[in-house]
């Protein structure tokens, strides 16, 4: 192997432990009347999160990770989790609510009647979020044969997932949504393959699996966990909440 590919192929082996994200967000209701000090003084309790048409048992790790991003994004607002909020509703009543918002994805004037009484004095919101899709993918990104076209070379196999949230924030003293947003995020796993260099690929080239890559020379990586795709879809939501803190600005660049 020649010394351009030895650098070309540990390059990719650094890359594949490191998983790839994205998020994109559409802020869609932000009551105007909603502040920081209401958030701070009124609490914050996590409903739950659901996926539709999923057991109940995919549901513990999109949670920890709701509660994860919210503690570390929004320190100043205390936090009650979805556990003591389970144990307030009682179980019956958590699960008939949750799977309400599953089907309806929303909460109606009843839900917040009943989730209402048993949090008076504990959390004033409410926060939940609902997995609209989940797709994942697979793909080859190529890197170039400085000695010709058509050899076998090395490529970076890549298996990613898609999701789509909404994550809304209730008012449950007012009964009322008074925040809502829409978010994409994708999280990737990746590990070197080897692979037909297509001619010409340069290090950013990416082709789609069955093209440039044999099925039978896959050997792609596994699926990423949905709760990484949506971690950065729960940190903007987080972040775009009344009195969150601003961004570090930027060094100056170099003159």
């Amino acid at each position: 192997m020649k010394s351009r590919q030895r650098i070309a192929l540990a390059a990719l082996l650094l890359l594949g432990v490191l998983p790839g994200c994205a998020s994109e967000s559409d802020l869609l209701r932000l009551d105007p009347g909603l502040t920081e000090t209401d958030l701070r003084q009124g609490k914050l309790a996590v409903l739950g999160v659901v996926k539709f048409q999923e057991p109940d048992q995919v549901r513990p790790p999109l949670v920890a990770m709701l509660e994860k991003t919210l503690g570390e994004e929004r320190v100043d607002v205390p936090l009650i989790r979805a556990d003591s909020v389970r144990h307030a509703l009682g179980d019956e009543r958590y699960r008939r609510i949750l799977l309400g918002y599953e089907y309806h994805g929303t909460l109606d004037s009843a839900a917040l009647r009943e989730i209402a009484d048993p949090l008076q004095g504990v959390a004033r919101f409410v926060v939940l979020a609902r997995v609209e899709k989940d797709r994942t993918r697979n793909s080859a990104r190529s890197i170039s044969d400085a000695d010709g076209a058509g050899r076998t070379g090395y490529a970076m196999g890549i298996t990613g997932r898609d999701a789509t949230v909404e994550i809304h924030l209730y008012d449950v003293a007012r009964r009322a949504l008074v925040m809502k947003g829409k978010y994409d995020g994708s999280s990737e796993n990746s590990k070197p393959i080897v692979s037909s260099v297509p001619p010409g690929g340069g290090p950013a080239v990416t082709v789609e699996v069955g093209e440039a890559v044999p099925p039978e020379a896959q050997g792609y990586p596994g699926v990423p966990e949905l709760a990484q795709a949506l971690e950065e879809p729960f940190r903007a939501f987080a972040r775009a909440l009344p009195g969150a803190p601003r961004p570090a600005p930027r060094p100056p660049g170099p003159r």
